[in-house]
């Protein structure tokens, strides 16, 4: 204790503290706390790695009567020994001091009665002078640390800054010398950050041994220093030649950096290079020629008009499809000589409406263009409106030729069909070989009862259960036939248009008054004034009854099933939902609820054919059904239907069944 100061009564109490910081200075101190309350939470909180380390100290452990105290828990939380008897803290290996925290004198006592001679106590009244001198210590550390953080931080938020922009920076002393250089510099001028130090700017910029001014050339910041300090700014356009002897030509732009006086200490140089630009400046008459040859050149048809819908252009592809020259066309003035003017109209309307895509867009519309011969050609047109400051001026189109595109669609769909068809004969044939089993037992049972009870059971109708068996067996095994004949369907049937609201209704009074229905509550949103679909009512009228006794019994008879139906006028197309609040479709089973006899219900109830049909049925119709399950239940089912529907091959654009178009 040579270092000690002089002991007075005050220091009484913490003389443990000077003796282990004394002698034994080098002796690591192995701690423990007894009191595990909101000051040993405080101490654990401050007492970090790195301080621990500094202070060459490590916390063993934690003792306090209630296993629920904060700073008892928190021990746990770190890993620390915990315990409710002090004394089991004196069995800790290395342990040389106890830090009282109880603020309880009989505690304290008992710590110094049962403390081995060998370990040091520090009680609750000189471990005040401990807390205070951590949490000067910690704040004298968080203000350095702050101040350090907040300078390197400011440091590297301008350097930041400077390296995000596009130009060239350059920050150069008053003498010079250049302070530092963005990442736009180093890289264009293909140099090492580690370059810079020392050197100055005429040296780092143009690789000059002596100032600009004494080469002949212009210094913009020694020549316009009093430019920059007055106006703040000085900017010019620089002529150079580079390493290949090319003329180059930067735009240089400087600005004052002031320091907290008001005295220019540094210019910022903020250069960029618009050789690029002035050489484009140069291609413009070039550019020019190059679109006029693009546009007649161009295969397909581009036509531009004015407002009143004059032709001002009319391409070589144009003419080729139509059968008129560009003079002809031009002459005549007007588009309706080839393009009929209802449609154009519809489609002006369309490009200036939000309704059909971006406002001043018309996405590739499918229509006819006449030619001079008077023949309809099919055609997909993709056109924008012209403007100039906001004014409309007029609109251009192009228009494509689709008929070798339609003849291949259509060649495609024929195969693609048939190598469904094909595909679902061959799969209809092996699932019928992997039921044969299941409907020949049943179809045996038909043979074996009939015979039998033909003879014997004529006058013993209590056995006649024995004969409704058979009946139960025959229909099951016909209703599995029928909805595989179902399945196996490649096309729709009838089609006729009709109101998808009348639909909706119709299944629900079908269902309505049955048992099953008794206790579920139907909740309906309907949309009105929608647009009549066109399909095949009876394969839809399949889909919705199928899905609402799905639902019934998903609820088991008892819930709310939500019918919600609207049409989007953007995507053209109807979105029907259906909703319960049964328990939703296990995890495990969601991705096999559209597969072919797959069904979640009891032997001999279902078949497993419902969902795969209606799925069927939904994309022979050109939409598609998905499914969600919210994670506090219920099941969603989600149908969308084309307004206009194209599965009939009567159709100008064949539509591939089963594939999602890209």
């Amino acid at each position: 204790m040579a270092n000690a100061p002089p002991e007075t009564k005050a220091d009484k109490t913490i003389k443990p503290f000077y003796f282990i910081r004394g002698k034994q200075a080098g002796t690591p101190l192995n701690a423990a706390i007894v009191g595990g309350g909101e000051a040993c939470y405080n101490l654990l909180e401050i007492l970090d790695k790195e301080r621990l380390s500094r202070l060459n100290m490590k916390i063993l452990g934690v003792s306090d009567v209630n296993p629920e105290a904060l700073g008892f828990c928190y021990a746990k939380d770190l890993g620390l020994f915990t315990t409710t008897n002090f004394e089991e803290l004196f069995s800790l290996e290395g342990i040389n001091l106890i830090i009282e925290l109880t603020g309880s004198d009989k505690v304290r006592e008992q710590v110094f009665a049962a403390k081995p001679s060998d370990v040091s106590v520090l009680d609750h009244m000189a471990s005040r002078v401990l807390w205070d001198l951590f949490q000067i210590e910690s704040e004298k550390t968080a203000l350095e640390k702050e101040r350090k953080q907040y300078e390197l931080k400011t440091k590297k938020q301008t350097q930041v800054i400077l390296d995000s922009l596009p130009y060239r920076i350059m920050v150069v002393n008053m003498d010079l010398t250049v302070e530092t250089v963005n990442q736009t510099f180093i890289r264009e001028f293909d140099i090492d950050r580690s370059q810079i130090e020392g050197k100055h700017c005429f040296d780092l910029r143009y690789g000059l041994n002596k100032p600009c001014n004494e080469f002949g050339k212009t210094c913009f910041l020694q020549d316009h220093i009093q430019e920059i300090k007055e106006k703040g700014l000085f900017s010019t356009v620089s002529e150079r030649t580079d390493e290949n002897g090319e003329t180059c030509y930067d735009v240089v732009t400087l600005a004052p950096i002031f320091d907290e006086r008001g005295e220019l200490v540094q210019v910022l140089e903020a250069s960029r290079d618009i050789t690029e630009r002035v050489k484009l400046e140069k291609e413009v008459e070039k550019s020019n020629t190059f679109f006029e040859n693009m546009i007649q050149s161009t295969v397909d048809g581009i036509v531009v008009v004015d407002t009143k819908g004059n032709v001002l252009i009319f391409n070589e592809g144009m003419e080729g499809l139509t059968g008129y020259s560009s003079e002809e066309i031009i002459n005549r003035r007007h588009l309706s000589t080839f393009y009929h003017i209802d449609v154009a109209k519809e489609n002006m309307m369309k490009m200036r409406s939000d309704e059909f895509g971006p406002v001043g867009k018309l996405n590739p519309t499918s229509l006819s263009v006449k030619t001079k011969d008077g023949d309809e050609i099919p055609v997909t047109l993709s056109a924008s409106v012209i403007t100039i400051d906001g004014e409309e001026i007029g609109s251009v189109g192009v228009f494509t030729d689709m008929r070798e595109i339609l003849k291949m669609r259509k060649d495609l769909e024929e195969a693609h069909l048939q190598l469904v068809q094909t595909e679902k004969i061959a799969s209809v044939g092996r699932m019928a070989a992997g039921v044969a089993h299941e409907i020949n037992n049943p179809l045996s049972g038909v043979l074996i009862y009939a015979e039998l009870l033909k003879e014997d059971l004529k006058n013993q109708p209590e056995r006649l259960k024995d004969a409704q068996e058979i009946i139960d067996q025959t229909l099951r095994c016909k209703k599995i036939v029928s909805e595989m004949l179902e399945f196996s369907r490649q096309s729709v049937g009838k089609t006729s248009s009709f109101s998808l609201k009348y639909l909706i209704n119709k299944c629900l009074d079908l269902l309505i008054n049955q048992a099953i229905f008794q206790d579920i509550k139907v909740v309906k949103e309907i949309e009105s004034n929608m647009p009549e679909m066109v399909g095949d009512m009876g394969q839809l009228q399949q889909v919705f009854t199928n899905l609402f006794i799905n639902a019934a019994h998903a609820m088991e008879s008892r819930g709310t099933l939500s019918i919600t139906a609207s049409y989007s006028r953007q995507n053209a197309c109807f979105i029907i939902k259906v909703s319960d609040t049964g328990p939703g479709i296990p995890v495990e089973l969601r991705d096999k609820i559209f597969d072919i006899f797959f069904t979640t219900k009891p032997v001999g109830t279902g078949t497993g054919l419902g969902l795969s049909i209606s799925q069927n049925i939904i994309k022979l119709h050109g939409g598609n059904i998905s499914f969600e399950c919210p994670p506090g239940g219920g099941t969603t089912f989600a149908i969308e239907l084309p307004l206009e529907f194209t599965g009939t091959p009567t159709t100008e654009e064949p539509v591939f069944i089963g594939l999602d178009e890209s």
